[in-house]
């Protein structure tokens, strides 16, 4: 075998391992809990709400498609790398060949909703929209920061895979039926008020500390441009030490700061999930009862 083969065959390898290892955002588990989470609390609110319920199977197409788009192909996951763009929402690509942004294909799964089509299939949609939606909550996407550095054995970013705690994101909802009383919001505007939220809570300080939270997420000077990881690394929920306002500062590993600030991020992704459904069951209510 000739030298640009096995060079070749290297690349190959190493493109496969790297990929393989890296998820679109959220690990897929991850992006389940969130579904069914806002699925539970969307269907406690439904009623008062004056919107019809989500049946089982109906979340269970989200549900399903969500975890699908989550965990692509290693060849869609090879040339579409699905980070937000907050730059005027731009379409970015590198060397004309690998799409950096997500914006182009959640565009068109966003304008599919609003096609007449069978109601499976507009809940299999929804789960593919909401997978992007819940995506922005993650602040490595929304920076954005490309994660995956073979070269240091780091695939994912650490709050990609942060356990959900489930009964602090109830506790945070707490029956909070408000936002499906109010004017519906479609799922391009969703994913922008999303985006920002995690914006802001990235530039928020971090309790007690005389730093904010871009020491994990560093946003770049350049606007539209990638950004880096801060002077605290690629270490969310693992102890961290970095010098901040000239002194050291010191988080554990599993610190309450940690839980608290994914708990919000976790929360947001909820409700904009339960945004979205409220959109969507509104839009096509009355497809749905006149086929009972």
């Amino acid at each position: 075998m000739g030298k640009s083969a096995v060079l070749t065959l290297c690349l190959i390898n190493c493109l496969g391992f790297l990929w393989s290892q890296t998820a679109l955002a959220y690990e897929g588990k991850i992006h389940q809990q969130l579904t069914f989470l806002a699925a539970k609390q969307f269907n406690r609110c439904a009623s008062g709400a004056g919107v019809l319920p989500l049946t089982p199977l109906q979340v269970r197409y989200i549900a399903k498609n969500n975890v699908k788009q989550a965990q692509q192909g290693f060849f869609t996951r090879l040339f579409r790398w699905n980070f937000y763009n907050s730059d005027q929402q731009k379409k970015r690509s590198f060397l004309w060949v690998f799409d950096t942004r997500m914006h182009e294909q959640f565009d068109d799964l966003a304008s599919d909703l609003k096609r007449d089509r069978a109601p499976a299939k507009h809940y299999a949609t929804l789960g593919r929209v909401v997978s992007y939606i819940q995506s922005t909550t993650s602040p490595v996407h929304v920076v954005p920061i490309y994660y995956a550095r073979f070269w240091r054995f780091s695939m994912s970013d650490r709050f990609d895979g942060y356990p959900v705690d489930i009964a602090a994101v109830e506790q945070a909802l707490q029956g909070d039926c408000r936002d499906l009383y109010l004017p519906t919001i479609d799922p391009a505007h969703l994913l922008r008020i999303t985006a920002d939220d995690t914006i802001q809570a990235i530039h928020q300080p971090i309790d007690g500390l005389p730093a904010t939270w871009e020491a994990f997420w560093k946003f770049s000077k350049e606007p539209g441009a990638f950004g880096e990881y801060g002077k605290a690394g690629n270490n969310f929920g693992r102890k961290a030490e970095f010098r901040c306002n000239r002194q050291d500062c010191v988080l554990v590993a599993n610190d309450p700061l940690y839980r608290e600030f994914a708990t919000a991020r976790h929360t947001r992704a909820v409700k904009s999930t339960m945004g979205a459904m409220n959109w969507l069951q509104r839009r096509i209510t009355p497809l749905l009862l006149s086929q009972n």
